[in-house]
């Protein structure tokens, strides 16, 4: 299974006065593609709301590389890493059609749950067990045998 992305352009009014796409876009466009993502597994909105628990960002961060003008098509990734504690990152890219790497942007995440308003212990398995496909949420190149391991 490879990288998840999605294929954008920029749009007049996500560009600024110096002409490229403006910082807040990257973090929309970033969002966008994340819930396509889970919505590819199955996981959506309502599958959230039902169990009561909700993707929360506890921090973003973006490193600006390259210039996207209006109108260029843009390649988003995303590539989840999860680890052992409460919290998962998403990595987004944004890739140029030359194939220039325009901007990195790492969201570090947790799953809340709305009853006690705390993150819960494993996001990962929480994931999994809400997503219709578990196995298109590993990160790229993980096999199922490699999942349960």
């Amino acid at each position: 299974m490879g990288i998840f992305s999605v294929q954008l352009a920029a749009r007049q009014y996500e560009v600024d006065f110096n002409g490229h796409v403006n910082n807040a876009a990257y973090y929309d466009w970033a969002d966008h593609v994340r819930l396509e993502f889970l919505r590819r597994a199955g996981v959506v909105p309502e599958t959230f709301m039902e169990n009561k628990v909700g993707p929360v960002i506890l921090e973003a961060q973006a490193r600006y590389l390259r210039e996207l003008r209006i109108g260029e098509p843009v390649t988003v990734t995303c590539e989840p890493t999860y680890g052992s504690g409460r919290t998962f990152t998403f990595l987004h890219r944004f890739i140029r059609a030359d194939g220039v790497l325009a901007t990195e942007l790492v969201k570090i995440m947790g799953v809340l749950d709305h009853s006690t308003r705390r993150l819960v212990a494993e996001p990962h398995r929480v994931l999994r067990e809400l997503a219709a496909r578990p196995d298109l949420l590993e990160p790229a190149g993980i096999t199922a045998r490699e999942q349960h391991e």
